[in-house]
């Protein structure tokens, strides 16, 4: 009797079966090759599914068997916690790791877990961790093994989407109301903060519409707006949370599927982008925790950029005003407090407009496994990543630059605490209400203009349109029709019988 061949294929292996199956290779040929029974092969066909999602979430590649952490609630409770504490840069060590571990059980009513030595390392082999010294963002820029790690996985993962299906998504917050602070130290920094969703494809082709996360979900700015530029959500503390980041994934997987167009989705790896969301036109790849900004396109340009255009746009509004009212300069940051959610809103959407293709294109060539797959197939496009970004007359490019930078290195993430955590991992978790905003922009109101008032502001603009000079005057014409189609609905057209009638 044959000896029983007893091999376990890792996770890379199985893929590589299946890719053998799918070229019409015999199973029995493709056992002899591995040096397993032709039973093993047998049961990766029938797993398919299970192997490929796996592969897909970014899998240890090289692990055998998926077996069930002891208390596997605390694993993932573990495992949050641990992608919390990556994203805000803290030292872990093992023993620390096992201390939390012993708490996070306790929280969970597992009085009788310990976390072990063994423990640990199945937990790490399982989440596909190893330990390295933590550096600072330009340092952590040469983690190879990280860097390898992904670049092993994303070209089966990608290689069936063109450039144009494949997107990006980052978050980042901005500090909305910040004004420069100039050279004296200690200057005050406005503190009004929003998130922001980015999400765009590496060919420059698509860019999505922004999503901006803030802290007061109806504030009096808002009312009489029946639409907003941008999408909109609020939470307490102003930050991404799993429930935004489903429902943001089931509305473009809406759309997708309405274009009848399947894409692939690179997201970061942090505690509030949940990976249950079920999808059918949208397929998501989370770069690992310790991954690094050499290997997330909008990292290595395209927020800094929407920020330097976001900045000017401020900046621009700043002087006009000051200008125009010929108030002192000193009184920036008074004038800067009378923006409101809804002017910043715009703002923010006229800058992520302002982003060119040559800024996302370029910046998706800097990204390392976009130079080893579609190098070739990326347009080249002349232009610079700082196009039609305007620095203020009397403001130096370093000043600008500090001031662009004041909110960045940010956590974007609603910040979970133990009991969050649990409560999560536990598929119950807990709801917040919002607390209001009495902050002076949310609880200020603006009546809806009138039709008339709208047709003297045309008057006025094209007044001043005329008295200095303008060459084209076809802006103007557009945003004219406009005025009068949104009226549309709103009135009785006169006829113009009736109009003759009274001459």
């Amino acid at each position: 009797m044959a000896k029983r061949i007893c091999k376990t294929l890792a996770l890379a292996e199985r893929v590589e079966v299946l890719k053998k199956l799918e070229n019409k290779e015999s199973q029995t040929s493709i056992a002899l090759s591995f040096g397993v029974n032709q039973s093993a092969i047998s049961r990766i066909q029938k797993n398919k599914e299970k192997i490929l999602e796996e592969w897909q979430k970014n899998g240890n590649p090289h692990r055998k068997r998926n077996r069930a952490g002891k208390a596997e609630d605390v694993g993932a409770a573990l495992l949050q916690w641990f992608i919390q504490a990556r994203t805000r840069q803290i030292p872990v060590s093992g023993p620390l790791l096992m201390e939390k571990a012993n708490r996070l059980a306790q929280g969970l009513g597992l009085m009788d877990f310990k976390a072990t030595n063994g423990w640990l390392e199945r937990w790490k082999e399982r989440n596909a961790i190893k330990f390295k010294k933590q550096h600072r963002e330009k340092q952590e820029a040469g983690d190879v093994t990280g860097e390898r790690r992904v670049l092993e996985l994303l070209p089966d993962i990608i290689k069936e989407y063109n450039p144009a299906d494949i997107f990006n998504v980052e978050e980042t917050v901005l500090h909305w109301r910040a004004v420069p602070g100039g050279k004296r130290s200690g200057a005050k920094i406005a503190k009004d903060r929003v998130t922001l969703l980015l999400a765009c494809n590496i060919d420059g082709s698509e860019k999505l519409q922004p999503l901006v996360i803030g802290k007061s979900k109806n504030p009096g700015c808002f009312k009489n707006v029946k639409r907003l530029p941008v999408a909109y959500e609020a939470n307490s503390n102003a930050g991404m949370t799993g429930e935004i980041w489903e429902a943001w994934l089931k509305k473009i997987d809406n759309i997708m599927r309405a274009n009848k167009r399947m894409i692939l989705m690179l997201c970061a790896n942090c505690a509030a982008h949940v990976t249950y969301v079920r999808l059918t036109n949208i397929k998501l790849v989370f770069l690992p925790p310790s991954n690094t900004p050499l290997i997330r396109p909008m990292d290595q340009g395209i927020a800094a950029n929407f920020k330097k255009q976001y900045r000017s746009l401020v900046l621009r509004q700043l002087v006009n005003t000051i200008d125009s009212t010929e108030s002192d300069a000193t009184a920036a940051v008074q004038l800067a407090r009378k923006l409101t959610l809804l002017d910043s809103l715009h703002l923010q959407r006229e800058a992520w407009n302002r982003i060119t293709e040559s800024t996302i294109v370029n910046c998706y060539r800097r990204a390392s496994f976009i130079k080893q797959l579609y190098h070739a197939e990326l347009p080249v496009i002349d232009g610079e990543d700082n196009s039609d970004v305007v620095v203020p007359a009397g403001m130096d490019l370093e000043d600008f630059s500090r001031y662009v930078a004041i909110d960045n290195d940010l956590p974007t993430c609603e910040e979970k605490s133990d009991t969050d955590i649990c409560a999560y991992v536990q598929q119950s978790p807990e709801t917040e209400d919002l607390e209001p905003d009495d902050s002076e922009e949310a609880t200020k109101e603006t009546a809806a203009p009138s039709f008339s008032a709208a047709l003297q502001s045309l008057s006025t603009l094209r007044a001043f349109m005329e008295a200095n000079g303008c060459q084209s005057y076809d802006s103007f014409y557009s945003l004219q029709s406009v005025v009068y189609q949104l009226n549309r609905p709103n009135t009785v057209q006169t006829s113009i019988k009736d109009v003759l009638a009274t001459l």
